[in-house]
């Protein structure tokens, strides 16, 4: 994680769309991305993946938000940016060309803030779940 934030777009982007103006929701879309606010500058966080046929029933876990978004995946698969550079790998979200809901959860976000007040780089305290279904 760098600069409290991290996106989701198609691997086959370049990664040089619009930014959200100003101060955004935990999870909001802009120019073909799904930008998710994070609660620490510099960190390392732990982030899940499900891929659904139709729309999940809401994850009960211990969430501090969740957010909501469309997004469009021409190739099929999807990477994880944030301004230090992708994730390892893509994320293979089913069929080439479909419209994509997601759904994001995180836990962590408090805390994760606390210890970068603190001058930390924690790993693994914030904690995310996608869920991704077809439109």
């Amino acid at each position: 994680m760098d600069f409290y934030v991290l996106w989701l777009e198609d691997a086959s982007e370049t990664s040089n769309g619009s930014e959200p103006d100003g101060e955004v929701p935990f999870v909001s879309s802009c120019d073909g991305r799904v930008y998710i606010r994070s609660g620490g500058h510099t960190h390392t966080a732990d982030f899940a993946v499900e891929v659904w046929d139709q729309m999940p029933q809401p994850d009960p876990g211990p969430w501090e938000d969740q957010g909501e978004a469309e997004l469009r995946v021409p190739s099929g698969e999807v990477v994880l940016w944030t301004y230090g550079g992708s994730s390892e790998g893509e994320i293979d979200v089913g069929s080439p060309g479909r419209n994509w809901h997601v759904r994001i959860y995180v836990t962590g976000q408090q805390r994760v803030h606390e210890l970068a007040q603190q001058g930390e780089t924690p790993k693994g305290v914030e904690r995310y779940l996608a869920q991704f279904w077809p439109m």
